[in-house]
């Protein structure tokens, strides 16, 4: 093996190992944020039981007051993750995913903040987080 052989394995090596890094979804640009009237406990309920048949290793953590979910969605396996942060008497939403996955988790919590009496969507995307 001469050098030239050396340095494409140790360029191989070096892409697979970037390419199969394994940071969590939350260490991520948010794709979608809202408000929620519902406390950060009743969204989290109602995300938790929409997502329950449609995921795969479905997690639910708390720090302080801060609640996340955190999935992989079924079919592809894509990270996505939800972040509850209570801010007054509202709850800021806070969607995740590592790639790009189906918008049925989206809407599965939009579902959740288009509840009667929710305000519903503001910030970064209104409508869907990849139109």
């Amino acid at each position: 093996m001469n050098g030239w052989h050396l340095a494409v394995a140790a360029g191989l090596c070096v892409a697979l190992m970037a390419c199969s890094r394994r940071e969590g979804v939350f260490s991520l640009s948010p794709v979608f944020t809202a408000k929620s009237d519902l406390a950060a406990s009743a969204m989290a309920h109602c995300v938790t039981q929409r997502w329950g048949q449609g995921t795969r290793r479905l997690h639910r953590g708390k720090s302080g007051s801060t609640i996340t979910l955190r999935a992989e969605s079924f079919f592809s396996g894509a990270a996505i993750g939800l972040r509850l942060e209570p801010e007054g008497r509202h709850t800021r939403v806070e969607y995740f995913e590592r790639r790009f996955t189906d918008p049925l988790y989206w809407s599965m919590v939009r579902g959740c903040l288009d509840l009667p009496g929710q305000r519903g969507a503001t910030g970064a995307s209104a409508s869907a987080p990849h139109s």
